[in-house]
C-alpha cells in the first residue's frame, strides 16, 4: 500500500485527485495540506510514502517546502503535481531533489505511474530522457549571482539587461526607451535570448523573465 499526502490550495483540486486515488487498491490517501507551512508539518506527523504537491501555494511554495522535508528526511520521495511544466519549473524541481514533475491536465492512468514510480525511487518526468534532464540542469546552472541581480553566463551584457527587463513586465516601446536602442534591435535580443536558452515563444520568455526576476528577490531578500 503507497500511503500519500497530498498537498494543493484548491480544495476541489484535492478533492477530485483523492477520488481518483481511491479508486486504486494499492494506493491510500492519508492526509491533505492547503499550503507549503501544513505540507512540512503533516510530513513530519505523518511519514507518508509519496508525497503529491502543486508547485505554487501559500506561505511556502511546493519546492520550498520540499527542501525543508529532504534536509529532515533526505528518504523523502515527492512528486509535483502542477499546472507550470516549463522547462524552468522541472529545474526547479530537480534543485530540490523531489522526484518528478507532471501537468494537472494528465489522464489518471499518468499518475498512477507517476506515483508508483517516485514510491520506487525513480525520477518520472514525462517527454524527458535523463539526458535531456541532465541537459536542461546543466543549462539553467548556468544562471548565477553577480553585482547584487541575476545573470546567465551564456548571454552577452545586453541580453540579460533586455531579459531583466522583461521580467519587469516593461513594454517593447519602454524597454526600447530604458536600454536606448531600437525596437527592431530589441527584437534581435529577445530572439537571440530565446535560441540560446530553448524558449520557443514570447509567453514563455516572459514567464521565463518573470520567474528569474522573483528568485533574484528571493535570494537578495
Amino acid at each position: 500500500m503507497i500511503r500519500v499526502l497530498l498537498a494543493d490550495d484548491h480544495s476541489l483540486f484535492r478533492a477530485g485527485v483523492k477520488s481518483l486515488l481511491d479508486e486504486e487498491k494499492n494506493i491510500q490517501v492519508i492526509g491533505e495540506a492547503d499550503d507549503g507551512t501544513s505540507l512540512v508539518r503533516k510530513y513530519l506527523e505523518l511519514k507518508p510514502d509519496v508525497v503529491v504537491s502543486d508547485i505554487s501555494m501559500p506561505n511556502k511554495s511546493g519546492p520550498e517546502a520540499a527542501r525543508l522535508i529532504l534536509n529532515k528526511d533526505p528518504g523523502a520521495k515527492i512528486l509535483f503535481l502542477s499546472q507550470y511544466i516549463e522547462d524552468i519549473y522541472i529545474y526547479e524541481v530537480l534543485k530540490c531533489r523531489a522526484l518528478g514533475l507532471i501537468g494537472k491536465n494528465i489522464v489518471k492512468n499518468e499518475l498512477i505511474l507517476a506515483i508508483n514510480a517516485v514510491n520506487k525511487g525513480e525520477c518520472y518526468f514525462i517527454g524527458k530522457t535523463e539526458e535531456e534532464l541532465k541537459l536542461l540542469v546543466s543549462r539553467f546552472d548556468n544562471i548565477k549571482e553577480k553585482e547584487g541581480r541575476v545573470i546567465i553566463s551564456i548571454l552577452t551584457h545586453r541580453e540579460n539587461e533586455v531579459l531583466m527587463a522583461l521580467g519587469e513586465g516593461l513594454s517593447r516601446e519602454k524597454i526600447s526607451k530604458k536600454l536606448k536602442i531600437s525596437i527592431r534591435t530589441l527584437d534581435i535580443h529577445r530572439y537571440r535570448i530565446m535560441a540560446k536558452l530553448g524558449i520557443k515563444t514570447l509567453p514563455e520568455i516572459i514567464k521565463f523573465a518573470i520567474e528569474l526576476k522573483l528568485k533574484n528577490e528571493r535570494e537578495m531578500s
